[in-house]
């Protein structure tokens, strides 16, 4: 990359690759005035042009004592301050300096090596007259560039570049002089984010990207290094999360979303590595629940809920995967149990409760049940007829679900 650098000629006249100045101004067709300046020894030591013939210098070039040039200001709005100037040494541009709003203030600065070639580029951002921006370039391609928006040497932001596409941006976003956010890049695309948002030195957020958008994050709750909770998203919204909530290093927890709402939870309740535990969600809140409570692999335990608060419960206690027990509570407080001794499928008995006591009990001859319940089913069975968590799924979940050591009862079997 080359910035605008005047050349010389034979004849001492100096034009630009990118503003043509030997052109006749078609408003006024006047032609070019040029003025030449002389020291005592009869050499140029100063060009002025005046290159679009309106009366008034545009250009001025410097020599040194050998002829070469030192110094070339450029008028490009023609408002008679020079916006362009470019520093030479040894008759080669090295150095450029631009003032691009047009105001005479210096704002962009070009560091060139002995090919002519851009080393560095700062350029000021603030209007603090220093640069806050710099950029370094080999080969005519960006490498590297730091963002310092205070000019205290004390740079906020790296942006690190391959083939001329950025590949890393590091940022320091406190400003305590340590970048506490990393971005990633391929073929000039945001694949990966990280944060350290404590301050220690250790990443504990992590985001996965696709086409621009997130599409997963891992989080370190607990600050011991380990991603303990893993979102999932399409589109803007959340489809999945999976945490270990107990720190025991594996999954015992997945909450699915639909629309952006939680509509299931599983969880490891007892932290053995097998699912106990799912839970029923509608506008986010819980309406259902069934537990395995026995860790036999089937669920035997339901519950029914209404504003947050238990309404009632079924309960199959010989493990025959029907319901047994019915029971009714009022303000989350046991008032009613009916229940099926005689495993027959009609109530044989009615017990009555007040402040978690027994007050009353009869027996109820062949009783119908107050509801319809259906049949507990295998907790694996459940688990893969959860059709929005498998929809859902990426690729690489069931190599984290694996990771986590999570797996079914008939899995352990």
């Amino acid at each position: 990359m080359k910035p605008y650098v005047f050349r010389t000629s034979a004849s001492f006249l100096v034009s630009s690759a990118f503003f043509l100045f030997l052109t006749l101004d078609p408003a006024t067709s006047q032609q070019p005035v040029v003025s030449f300046f002389y020291d005592e020894r009869g050499n140029v030591v100063r060009q002025e042009r005046d290159s679009n013939g309106d009366g008034k210098m545009d250009r001025w070039t410097y020599y040194d004592r050998q002829g070469q040039i030192e110094k070339v200001e450029q008028d490009v709005n023609f408002d008679g301050k020079p916006d362009i100037l470019i520093y030479y040494e040894a008759g080669k541009p090295r150095r450029q300096e631009i003032a691009s709003k047009n105001d005479g203030r210096i704002d962009t600065w070009y560091f060139l090596d002995s090919s002519g070639e851009v080393e560095r580029k700062g350029q000021d951002t603030k209007g603090s007259g220093k640069p806050t921006i710099w950029v370094f370039y080999q080969n005519g391609q960006p490498v590297r560039s730091e963002e310092d928006p205070k000019s205290s040497g004390n740079g906020t932001r790296t942006v690190l570049f391959k083939d001329g596409k950025i590949s890393r941006i590091d940022e320091d976003t406190n400003g305590d002089g340590k970048a506490d956010s990393f971005s990633y890049f391929e073929n000039g695309q945001l694949v990966r984010k990280e944060f350290d948002r404590k301050n220690n030195g250790k990443i504990d957020l992590r985001g996965y990207y696709q086409d621009g958008r997130l599409a997963k994050q891992e989080e370190d709750l607990q600050g011991n290094g380990k991603f303990n909770r893993i979102v999932y998203f399409q589109g803007e919204e959340v489809v999945r999360r999976e945490e270990d909530t107990a720190g025991r290093g594996r999954i015992d927890m997945i909450e699915t979303f639909s629309q952006g709402r939680l509509n299931r939870r599983w969880r490891d309740t007892k932290g053995t590595g097998k699912w106990d535990s799912v839970q029923y969600f509608k506008d986010n809140e819980l309406v259902r629940e069934e537990r395995d409570s026995d860790g036999d692999g089937f669920f035997d335990l339901r519950l029914f809920y209404e504003k947050g608060q238990i309404v009632r419960q079924e309960a199959d206690t010989n493990n025959d995967r029907r319901v047994d027990v019915w029971v009714k509570f009022e303000n989350n407080e046991r008032v009613e149990q009916l229940e099926d001794q005689n495993f027959r499928g009609k109530i044989s008995a009615r017990y009555l409760f007040k402040a978690g006591q027994v007050v009353g009990q009869e027996p109820v001859p062949d009783a119908e049940p107050p509801s319809v319940a259906f049949p507990f089913v295998a907790v694996e069975e459940e688990f893969k007829n959860m059709a929005s968590y498998e929809s859902s799924k990426p690729a690489d979940t069931r190599a984290v679900a694996a990771k986590a050591g999570m797996e079914s009862k008939s899995d352990t079997k």
